[in-house]
């Protein structure tokens, strides 16, 4: 008879199971990096009333200052997918009587001072397009860029009145057009309808 009891059997079996390693997956946010969301500053935004020589041009627009930056190694595309602006409040989130839907545009300003605002470029659409973003509204933001300053402008209101606004956003992979973030800013309040400071 064996000097080994069934115990010390299994016991030694169990120190003898080969250990096997499972590689798991590395999270895909691990290597990728978020860019940092655009600043529209609502704060700083002003009206175009109608006035020769003010602001980006366009007569009863309201007139938001963006601020778009890109530490990263790629390129991506800052897209605006809404922008609704009406002249009573509270700011509208989406189209209805009274709501204008759009943007004139996103213009490029020297230095983005006050005194220079009428002296806007608009910027053109990035090449090749990304779908799924308003008729002007977009900007191509090359790597490395930190902060880069324009005006983003909506569609003509057709009143002087208070301006009140939403704009719905996202940023894209300038390659695959994959959508990297998205969000949306609204005025606070209402935004008095003074015009945007020419030089």
């Amino acid at each position: 008879m064996s000097n080994y009891s069934r115990r010390t059997v299994v016991r030694g079996a169990a120190w003898s199971v080969p250990v096997i390693a499972i590689a798991a997956p590395i999270p895909a946010f691990a290597t990728s990096h978020e860019p940092p969301p655009p600043v529209i500053d609502f704060g700083r935004a002003c009206g175009n009333t109608g006035s020769v020589g003010k602001g980006c041009g366009g007569k009863f627009t309201l007139e938001v200052p963006l601020t778009l930056s890109n530490p990263g190694s790629t390129a991506i595309i800052f897209q605006i997918t809404g922008m609704f602006t009406s002249n009573v409040g509270p700011a509208p989130t989406g189209p209805g009587p009274g709501v204008y839907s759009g943007v004139r545009g996103i213009f490029d300003t020297p230095g983005h001072a006050p005194a220079n605002q009428n002296q806007c470029t608009q910027v053109a659409a990035p090449a090749p397009g990304c779908s799924g973003g308003v008729t002007g509204g977009s900007v191509l933001v090359p790597a490395g860029t930190i902060g880069e300053t324009y005006w983003i402008e909506s569609a003509p209101t057709g009143s002087a009145d208070d301006f009140a606004s939403t704009i719905y956003w996202s940023l894209l992979d300038a390659a695959t057009c994959d959508v990297l973030s998205s969000g949306n800013a609204q005025t606070a309040g209402a935004i008095q309808p003074q015009n945007c400071v020419g030089s």
